[in-house]
C-alpha cells in the first residue's frame, strides 16, 4: 500500500460542512487500497492563532488546521500549512502528492515537490478553467496555476470538457481524465411505483446564476399535470424562491428543504421519480451520479461534462435556459416514465463512478509515479 497526502483547495469542515465534499469521496476510494492521510487549511475567524483538529474515520485520516486570517492572511495561511505539515509528518511518510482543485492551494503541492522532491498529481473540478481568463484571480495566481500545471506528474479533470477549456486556455498537461465517484452502498437503487402522485427533485447549492432553480419553478408551474410535487433541497438564500413560489401560486406543490446529510439526501432521492438539474454551467456534476446511483431518470442540460455520460436510457438531455422545453420533457418523463429501467440507471452507475472503479483508476496512475 502506498502513503499519498491529500491536500485540497476545498474540503468539509466545520466551517463549511459541504465545501468539496466530492474530493472527500475520492480520498475514500483512494483509501480502499492506500494509505491516506487528507491535510486541509482554512481560515476560521471565530478563533485566535492556530488549532489543528485530526480524526479518523472509515480507514481516512484528516488533518485540518484553522487559523485566523488577521492583517496577515497569507503569511497566516503559510504559517497553517506549515504547523500541519509539521503534525502529519511526525508519523506519516508520504510518497505522493495528490493535489485537489488548483486554485488557491496549488502552492502547497509546488512547495513539496520543489523541497522535499514529492511528485504531485492535481484532480480538478473547478468550472472556472473552462474560461479562466473570466475569473477574479490576480496575476500572480495566474502564475501558480501555470507552474502547477508544468510541475504535475498529471491533470486529472473530472470531464473532457473540462480538459479542453484548460487546453484552450492555453494550459498544457499529462491529462487523465477521472470523474466523481459516488458512494453506491449509500446511494444504491431502490424500487419505487408511482401511487399518489409524481415526485420531482432538486438539489444543489441554489445559486440561481448556475443552477437556474427559476427556471426549474416556472417551467414546472407549466406542467399538464397537476398531480405532480417539487422537493428542492440546498443550502444558501431560499427568499427569491419563496417569493416566486407564493407568486405562482405553488406553495401546496413545491417543498423546499435546507442542508441535509449525505445519507438523508439518498433517501430524497430513493423517494423521488425524476431529477432535474436546468444549470446553466457545470463540470460533471456529482448530484447527478448520485442521482443515477439510486435509479431516478434525469432531465439535465447539455452543458459541460453531461454530455459525456447522457446514455438515452438515463433520462433526457435538453437545452440551458429553455423552460418550454424542460417543462415538455417533464410531462413527458411523467409519462414516459414505466418504460424506464431503473436498476439499469442504478447499474450504469455503479459501473462507471463507484469508489471500486474510481479507486482503481488513481491506483494505475500512482503506480505509474513510483515507478517513473
Amino acid at each position: 500500500m502506498k502513503n499519498i497526502l491529500f491536500l485540497s483547495s476545498w474540503y468539509p469542515s466545520r466551517v463549511h460542512t459541504t465545501l468539496g465534499n466530492f474530493v472527500q469521496y475520492h480520498a475514500k476510494a483512494v483509501a480502499k487500497n492506500n494509505n491516506i492521510h487528507v491535510l486541509y487549511i482554512t481560515p476560521d475567524d471565530n478563533i485566535n492563532g492556530y488549532e489543528i483538529v485530526h480524526n479518523k474515520m472509515d480507514e481516512l485520516d484528516t488533518t485540518i488546521v484553522y487559523f485566523k486570517r488577521g492583517l496577515l492572511k497569507y503569511l497566516n495561511y503559510w504559517i497553517a500549512f506549515k504547523k500541519g505539515l509539521r503534525f502529519v509528518s511526525k508519523e506519516f511518510n508520504y510518497e505522493l502528492v495528490h493535489m485537489n482543485i488548483m486554485h488557491p492551494g496549488i502552492w502547497q503541492a509546488l512547495y513539496l515537490k520543489w523541497k522535499y522532491k514529492k511528485p504531485y498529481i492535481v484532480s480538478e473540478n473547478w468550472h472556472g478553467f473552462q474560461n479562466i481568463n473570466e475569473q477574479k484571480i490576480s496575476f500572480f495566481q495566474r502564475h501558480l496555476i501555470k507552474l502547477g500545471f508544468k510541475h504535475a506528474f498529471s491533470i486529472c479533470p473530472v470531464s473532457n470538457q473540462l480538459k479542453e477549456g484548460m487546453i484552450k486556455n492555453d494550459l498544457k498537461a499529462n491529462f487523465n481524465i477521472i470523474p466523481n465517484v459516488v458512494n453506491t452502498d449509500i446511494f444504491s437503487h431502490k424500487k419505487r411505483t408511482v401511487k399518489d402522485c409524481f415526485k420531482f427533485l432538486h438539489v444543489s447549492t441554489l445559486d440561481d446564476d448556475i443552477k437556474n432553480i427559476t427556471g426549474i419553478i416556472n417551467a414546472f408551474s407549466k406542467l399538464n399535470n397537476e398531480n405532480t410535487i417539487l422537493k428542492i433541497i440546498g443550502e444558501g438564500d431560499k427568499t427569491f424562491i419563496q417569493d416566486l413560489i407564493q407568486k405562482l401560486n405553488l406553495n401546496d406543490r413545491i417543498i423546499i428543504e435546507g442542508e441535509k446529510r449525505y445519507e438523508e439526501i439518498a433517501e430524497a432521492m430513493q423517494d423521488a421519480h425524476a431529477f432535474i438539474l436546468f444549470s446553466n454551467i457545470e463540470n460533471l456534476p456529482l448530484v447527478l451520479v448520485e442521482a443515477m446511483a439510486t435509479g431516478i431518470p434525469f432531465i439535465a442540460t447539455n452543458v459541460g461534462g453531461i454530455p459525456e455520460i447522457y446514455k438515452d436510457y438515463l433520462g433526457f438531455m435538453i437545452n440551458p435556459k429553455d423552460e418550454d422545453e424542460l417543462s415538455k420533457m417533464m410531462d413527458k418523463i411523467i409519462i414516459d416514465y414505466n418504460q424506464f429501467d431503473l436498476k439499469k440507471i442504478s447499474d450504469y452507475a455503479n459501473n462507471n463512478f463507484s469508489y471500486n472503479k474510481i479507486g482503481h483508476s488513481f491506483d494505475e496512475l500512482y503506480n505509474k509515479m513510483i515507478n517513473k
